[in-house]
């Protein structure tokens, strides 16, 4: 059987190409038992003519989309727009297990996967091959030739994750993705966050199925695939891309003892503040870890814990950050901005921490309105999302799909692009000339164009 994966990234800031985790694995698994399997990446603007070609150059017996909420809309338009299907076609991802009611809301598509795809996905194309009906499936919904839609109940979470194939990188450029992102591979080796944040489906994504839900590899497994990709491809660096690398500290600090037996090449992760220590930087700087990301997402104390469900202290964010830097590392934090209930004075609050913890880098967001979430649902409920924002031209994370009271879209973009200037002008005139005209309104279409200097860019804004 031959099934192509679509994965969209219409429309996103920045030029680094990305890797599809989900997708991947599930490749894997079906070239594990015989399969074919393409990927068809829509990457930059939205343009449907390479993806007409490709589908009927590689005639595809299924169709699966990975889809995240920014990018639903997109995939919604793919399937109606390329209607009568030949192929089964089936969204899974984040979206549709958050919202599965979404499938009754596509023309042309037939079946959602609510949770992890690898299994369910097998005996799907298993059962189209043998011609036997596909409708009893764990994890799967399916609509039916009439309309009404056939709702399965879920297996566990697989807890075996050494159980599975590594990622298959070869259905895809990868070493073109490499350099995209400056010679960095990325690896994710767990699955599953511990945490709540109210802005995040971590807290529905739990409830889909039965099990543990936060789980990670063997350290031997998690070695072999960094051995396998370091060996196949060039490679500079690593960016261990788990949510958080320390959700298991056996893990966690098996694996730093591991790789520096083996490995030299620089690595970067993601932490909490609270999470962050002494014995943490002291294992990370053995493994030869030179940067850690880490999110605040806002900096009033009482804003974050109450809004946001992030229940840490500026103490701590502060501590952690001094600790990193006296380790060595440099450091990267996130933010959000134009979040229900906020307003400029409230936003001036994560201004202040920024300033305090002078991160070498950072990523500033625009609140997104995830269906389903606890403050997606608090945003809907209070009528604060302008259905005029919700359009194909529309662009996630640099704009604002909400009408706040107090803080109106042009002040939210006007607070997002003096973000860095007003963060790094005491510091660096030059650091933050850079980021301001990063995050100007074509500052990641400047920076695409110029990819060759993104290096420079880097070195002078970053110091990397």
């Amino acid at each position: 059987m031959k099934v192509l994966f679509i994965y969209t990234d219409i429309n996103v800031r920045g030029g680094a190409m990305s890797y599809q985790f989900g997708t991947g694995i599930i490749s894997a698994v079906l070239k594990q038992h015989g399969h074919d399997t393409r990927l068809h990446h829509m990457f930059g603007a939205f343009d449907m003519e390479p993806l007409k070609k490709a589908i009927a150059e590689y005639q595809p017996d299924v169709v699966a989309f990975s889809v995240v909420y920014p990018q639903w809309r997109y995939a919604k338009k793919i399937i109606e727009d390329l209607r009568p299907w030949k192929a089964f076609t089936i969204f899974g991802g984040a979206h549709p297990t958050v919202v599965p009611e979404c499938l009754g809301e596509v023309q042309g598509l037939d079946a959602i996967c609510v949770g992890e795809g690898e299994y369910p996905m097998l005996e799907l194309v298993e059962a189209l091959r043998d011609g036997k009906p596909v409708d009893g499936i764990r994890n799967l919904r399916v609509k039916k030739p009439d309309g009404t839609i056939v709702k399965n109940p879920t297996r566990p979470f697989i807890q075996d994750l050494d159980s599975l194939p590594f990622y298959d990188r070869e259905m895809v450029d990868y070493q073109a993705i490499i350099d995209s992102d400056l010679n960095t591979a990325n690896f994710q080796f767990g699955r599953g966050c511990p945490y709540t944040c109210t802005y995040c489906s971590n807290h529905i994504l739990r409830t889909t199925q039965e099990g543990k839900y936060v789980r990670y590899p063997s350290v031997a497994y998690a070695i072999e695939e960094v051995r396998r990709v370091v060996k196949r491809y060039k490679v500079k660096a690593l960016y261990l891309n788990d949510d958080t690398l320390l959700a298991d500290k056996k893990f966690f600090f098996g694996f730093c003892e591991a790789y520096q037996k083996e490995f030299t090449l620089p690595f970067f992760i993601n932490a909490r503040p609270e999470q962050i220590s002494p014995e943490v930087c002291d294992a990370l700087k053995a493994a030869g870890c030179t940067r850690v990301a880490m999110g605040i997402e806002h900096g009033s104390e009482e804003f974050r814990t109450r809004v946001l469900n992030r229940r840490m202290t500026n103490a701590t964010i502060i501590k952690a950050f001094d600790l990193c830097r006296t380790a060595g590392f440099k450091t990267k934090s996130h933010f959000i901005i134009g979040l229900p209930h906020e307003t400029p004075e409230i936003h001036m609050e994560s201004v202040k921490l920024a300033q305090q913890i002078l991160p070498d880098s950072f990523t500033l967001h625009i609140f997104e309105v995830y269906p389903g979430t606890v403050l997606g649902d608090i945003a809907v409920k209070e009528g604060l999302v302008d259905p005029q924002r919700e359009n194909l031209e529309f662009i996630g994370q640099t704009d604002t799909a909400l009408r706040l009271p107090g803080f109106p879209r042009e002040e939210i973009l006007k607070c997002f692009r003096l973000f860095p200037f007003r963060v790094y002008r005491k510091q660096s005139l030059l650091k933050a000339s850079l980021f301001y005209l990063y995050y100007t309104r074509y500052g990641g279409f400047l920076f695409r164009m110029l990819g060759p200097f993104k290096r420079v860019f880097r070195r002078l804004a970053m110091g990397v």
